[in-house]
């Protein structure tokens, strides 16, 4: 299992993602890798492609609830620059270039703040702290 956090940390909640992966990592799951980046990126295809199940992390704008959980399918409607590319668009890559389609997720953390600076909003971290509650009692669920 993958899971993948997206985010830049230099703007407050845009880290969610980020920070939900370095968190979970320090858990020491067994057979699940953690990693982050500031957006995905053509490469994040083969990391897909050779996992399983892939839990995308990413900030949410706009949420009612601390988070959102949902199933998420291959898109090969791509963006017009590489350096936009979303979730959807990765594993359609993973597809086509690698003939592999993990079971995909994306946790969607509520965020409150965008703007530049460090460190999380309190709301935020609290969002953070219930989101992965959930992604460890998954992760662990889908292993047994």
């Amino acid at each position: 299992m993958l899971v993948l956090g997206i985010g830049n940390p230099g703007r407050r909640d845009d880290g969610l993602g980020a920070a939900a992966a370095e968190q979970l990592k320090k858990r020491h799951l067994r057979s699940v890798t953690c990693d982050a980046n500031y957006q995905l990126a053509v490469e994040d295809a083969l990391a897909c492609a050779a996992h399983e199940i892939v839990v995308f992390v990413d900030a949410g704008r706009g949420l009612r609830k601390p988070f959102t959980f949902a199933a998420i399918e291959p898109d090969p409607r791509m963006p017009a620059m590489s350096h936009a590319l979303g979730p959807t668009a990765v594993l359609a890559l993973a597809e086509t270039l690698y003939e592999q389609r993990p079971e995909a997720r994306l946790l969607a953390i509520r965020g409150h703040d965008f703007s530049v600076g460090e460190g999380l909003t309190r709301r935020a971290e609290g969002h953070l702290a219930l989101a992965l509650i959930f992604l460890e009692a998954f992760l662990k669920g889908v292993r047994t």
